[in-house]
């Protein structure tokens, strides 16, 4: 029987290299007087608009835009 060879042990080991240390590039940051996260302003809800009504585009065929609140009522209510 054929058996396939295995690399030897030190031939499979992968060598890495040591990143360079990044402790001298954030030497020079600039300090913050308040979070990062203060320049964010909350925003206001969107105006849900209601669905609009159904029409017949094609004979026989009637359809209509389904927005949030509806669309949720129609798969889960």
């Amino acid at each position: 029987m054929n058996h396939p060879s295995l690399p030897s042990a030190s031939a499979a080991r992968v060598e890495w290299e040591l990143l360079p240390s990044l402790l001298s590039m954030l030497g020079g940051r600039r300090q913050r007087a308040q979070p990062a996260w203060m320049d964010t302003v909350p925003s206001e809800l969107d105006v849900i608009e209601p669905s609009g009504e159904f029409r017949e585009v094609l004979p026989g065929l009637q359809m209509r835009e389904v927005r949030e609140p509806d669309i949720f009522q129609i798969f889960f209510g």
